[in-house]
């Protein structure tokens, strides 16, 4: 495969991908859209979206040692153009990104109150969308025979501490329970693991139901937050925390339709 000379590893030929119409996006205040792609668009996105990337992305991409991540790089920066072009009404390849100080990209023009995350793990990746707020998104493949307190170690919370010592049927599950929570809540912060990630808890809220979550620093209630875990299907955990008051959120599944029409579907 290529585009304007950009050639993608070890891509193999695919349909066209179906995109949504960039005016037919709309993000509302106090909605956060999350987009998943999984590895079966993986090389449809790099064959429709590689074009869009900027001269920097295209030699990170190329940077990659193993075609799986070289392509992965292109399809997920190549979907976060075209998304976030369709969002603010502009061409995908015009955008201009920085680096934060934690390693995390931001949009540098056009200069816009949306915020946006981006997480990836082997097998799918999420993108996550919302105006006028602090967002982050993390998504983690469950796996088993992960060393749940020594990862938990230097990251955890006290309070988290303990409530992986308190898991005795499946520590790894709580492992990634709390992990993705954490994860998002730090990027939404834009402090990653970089700061001092034991300041922060995060907790089950059954007073607003299966799925959410709270967060507190130093033990005072981070208030004002909605946050909750992901379905991001039955090999993953995800999590989400934005810096708004009962959002709405919405999650858009990419998917390949049955043969003999190879082209994504988003719903």
């Amino acid at each position: 495969m290529e585009q304007d000379g950009f050639a993608a590893r070890g891509a193999e030929a695919a349909a066209p991908l179906v995109l949504p119409q960039p005016e037919r996006l709309t993000l509302p205040d106090g909605a956060v859209e999350v987009w998943m792609l999984d590895d079966a668009q993986v090389d449809p996105a790099c064959a429709r979206l590689a074009h869009t990337l900027a001269p920097d992305e295209r030699a990170r991409a190329l940077a990659y040692r193993h075609a799986r991540h070289c392509n992965g790089y292109i399809a997920r920066r190549g979907l976060l153009r075209w998304l976030l072009g369709g969002y603010l009404r502009c061409a995908p390849e015009e955008l201009l990104f920085a680096v934060s100080a934690f390693g995390r990209p931001v949009l540098q023009w056009p200069q816009a109150r949306l915020a946006f995350s981006v997480s990836h793990t082997d097998g799918i990746a999420l993108l996550a969308f919302a105006r006028a707020c602090r967002l982050g998104v993390d998504v983690e493949r469950r796996t088993g025979g992960l060393d749940a307190p020594g990862l938990g170690h230097g990251v955890f919370s006290a309070v988290e501490a303990r409530t992986l010592a308190r898991s005795r049927s499946d520590p790894t599950e709580t492992l990634l329970r709390l992990w993705t929570r954490k994860e998002a809540l730090l990027k939404a912060l834009g402090t990653g693991l970089a700061g001092d990630p034991t300041a922060y808890s995060t907790h089950d809220d059954g007073r607003r139901g299966a799925g959410h979550w709270r967060a507190s620093h130093h033990g005072a209630a981070i208030c004002g937050w909605t946050c909750l875990d992901l379905d991001a299907g039955a090999a993953f955990r995800a999590a989400l925390a934005v810096s708004l008051p009962d959002a709405s959120v919405t999650c858009h599944r990419c998917a390949v339709p049955d043969p003999p029409r190879n082209t994504l579907r988003y719903t």
